[in-house]
């Protein structure tokens, strides 16, 4: 189609008080490599973020082949591939599942996302480490993995966020020559860096961008020009004499003298005769009686461009770092080239941003589309399950030891609080089970906070799939692994005395409510993840909250053992009349008293923090 690939028109965004974008304006045309350059916080990831729908913009227009990244963000993502700051791959699946995982969430059918797959692992030179878990690749191995799932449609449209930032130069120039032959075959590429050789190395056109505005743009070599023809570049023979050599070299007219690569360096703009004004750059400096090593003239880089738009140096390793003053404050720049006007765009409307989407009916196609997304990551959740021998410990081994102590070791001393003919292994089974599913809610938000800090949530949400299928792949692989461990934990119950009295339905309606208070409790950890972004603060979350509510209940002993003020919390506790509820399903015949009062907590927390979690969800735009 005609016009641009990417165009953008007076983009503004906010986070409370700090202004990321402050108006961008810029075209990108298709077929190209477009270099957005800045240092860091300069706006550049926001930007991205925008264009992948993952962020909605304060004002302004963004369009992506001609979609409006606010109106049509499901058109936008079937057209794009995004690779981040980060390799935002599955550590625990191998570089085929990850890809194959990838692939199917692309909507491929298997057999195409298995092909697929193998194409792009011979490509990236990663088919000899296809079956190993990607947490044993380097990361170099790792950010062509990344790059490979953003290639499984062969997108028109790929952002690269600082994609070889870390990287050795080996694996940079082997980026560099897939980044080269993505452009041969017709993609278009937005690419985000700090490595400035880079930049020059790679885009057709360039952009910097510094405080959220486009203070320049042009080719390499045009932004060169910008600068001026040549840089005086001077090499003191003493480090001490710098202060003076720049005071010396600022009287003589040609610009500021700004720190060079060496501390005894010092470089200038040479906008006129370039050996007249080494000849009375040298005079100057010898009437100073300031020793040079070294005196010539060079032609301007792009790190030349970065310093004098931005007032800072870019680092060794593509960070930028700041050219303090005698104060110690960053010096601003000096100069600002074809700075930008900021568009009057009206803003984009914030109840349009906040609004969910409108109900609409599925057809068939899409209801199974969107099945299969749900069910590739809930299949993606239960490997990792399987593969983490901790989780599995703790899952498994830990509730069959709570079995075994509680039944021999403390049974003696609880039996007598029992009612008449109820042995403790009967009593206390049902209620292990509620334990086990309680304390395994919190790694709901474990699961979830890492996939947070991993980039692999922002991935899914680049990809043209169900957005729910996050939510619920992970709290259905949940219940799925509470399920399979209940199992676990009946037959080692059946193995030392337990059974169950009531029959076969009450038991099985016994399990079915065990595993529906799990799966609410997944949902109070969904909320919580999105809500404190940190494994760390979820894990203490769970143990504030969880260890009381089990451990003041019904689970190990009888309510009517505990001291009074105690008993008053622990009969209303939804782990209480959950644990009561499934004990008696499981040993009395007929309609426990407290199902009612249970399935009013379960349907609750549902009701509350089902909604919840798709609202923190959403709020991550």
């Amino acid at each position: 189609m005609a016009g641009p690939a990417v165009h953008v028109e007076g983009l503004i965004k906010r986070f409370k008080t700090t202004t990321a974008l402050a108006g961008v304006d810029l075209d990108v045309e298709e077929g190209t490599v477009f270099g957005l350059l800045g240092p860091n916080g300069a706006g550049k990831t926001t930007l991205v973020r925008v264009l992948a729908t993952l962020l909605a913009p304060d004002a302004g227009r963004a369009e992506v082949f001609g979609r409006n990244v606010v109106d049509d963000p499901a058109g936008v993502r079937e057209l794009l591939g995004l690779t981040g700051q980060f390799a935002a791959v599955d550590e625990m699946l191998t570089g085929r599942e990850n890809l194959q995982m990838f692939g199917r969430l692309f909507d491929l059918p298997p057999r195409e996302a298995r092909r697929r797959a193998d194409e792009l692992l011979e490509r990236f030179d990663l088919a000899d480490a296809a079956d190993r878990p990607a947490r044993t690749y380097s990361g170099g191995m790792r950010r062509r993995l990344d790059l490979a799932s953003s290639l499984l449609t062969r997108p028109r449209m790929l952002f690269l966020d600082e994609p070889t930032t870390g990287l050795d130069p080996r694996s940079r120039n082997e980026i560099w020559s897939v980044v080269r032959e993505l452009v041969h075959e017709g993609t278009t590429l937005l690419l985000t860096t700090q490595y400035l050789e880079e930049a020059d190395q790679l885009a057709d056109q360039i952009a910097v961008i510094d405080h959220g505005r486009v203070i320049a743009q042009g080719t390499g070599n045009e932004l060169k020009d910008q600068i001026g023809g040549q840089i005086l570049e001077v090499e003191l023979a003493r480090a001490g004499e710098r202060d003076r050599a720049q005071a010396v070299l600022a009287g003589i007219g040609c610009g500021h003298p700004e720190p060079g690569d060496r501390l005894a360096q010092l470089t200038l703009p040479a906008p006129r005769d370039g050996l007249a004004m080494i000849e009375e750059a040298a005079s100057e400096l010898r009437k100073a009686g300031i020793a040079v090593s070294d005196l010539g003239l060079r032609r301007p880089t792009l790190d030349d461009v970065f310093l004098q738009l931005t007032g800072v140096a870019p680092s060794e390793n593509g960070a930028a770092a700041e050219v303090a003053t005698g104060d110690g404050q960053p010096r601003p720049a000096r100069r600002r080239l074809r700075r930008a006007p900021v568009a009057s765009v009206p803003a984009v409307s914030p109840a349009a941003l906040r609004r969910p989407s409108p109900l609409r009916h599925l057809s068939p196609r899409e209801l199974r589309g969107d099945l299969t997304d749900a069910r590739v990551v809930s299949g993606r959740n239960l490997r990792h399950f399987i593969r983490q021998p901790d989780l599995l410990v703790f899952s498994t081994i830990q509730p069959i030891m709570f079995v075994l102590l509680f039944t021999y070791v403390f049974g003696g001393a609880i039996s007598h609080s029992l009612p008449p003919g109820v042995s403790y292994i009967d009593y206390l089974l049902p209620g292990i089970l509620v334990q086990s599913v309680t304390f395994r809610a919190s790694m709901t938000a474990i699961g979830l906070t890492d996939d947070l800090t991993l980039g692999v949530i922002d991935r899914f949400r680049s990809m043209p799939m169900a957005r729910s299928a996050v939510l619920i792949g992970r709290t259905a692989a949940d219940l799925v692994r509470n399920v399979l461990i209940i199992l676990l934990m009946v037959v080692v119950g059946y193995i030392i005395g337990f059974r169950f009295h009531a029959g076969i339905p009450q038991a099985v309606a016994s399990i079915a409510l065990v595993s529906a208070f799990g799966l609410a409790l997944s949902w109070i950890f969904a909320f919580v993840a999105f809500t404190v972004r940190s494994a760390e603060a979820a894990q203490s979350a769970g143990f504030v909250v969880l260890f009381p509510l089990v451990f003041a209940s019904s689970v190990f002993v009888p309510v009517s053992s505990m001291p009074s003020w105690l008993q008053a919390f622990a009969k209303v506790s939804p782990v209480t009349l959950t644990a009561d509820a499934a004990r008696s399903l499981a040993l009395v015949p007929g309609v426990p008293s407290s199902l009612g009062e249970a399935v009013a907590w379960i349907a609750g927390l549902m009701a509350v923090f089902i909604p919840l979690s798709v609202w923190r969800y959403r709020r991550m735009s």
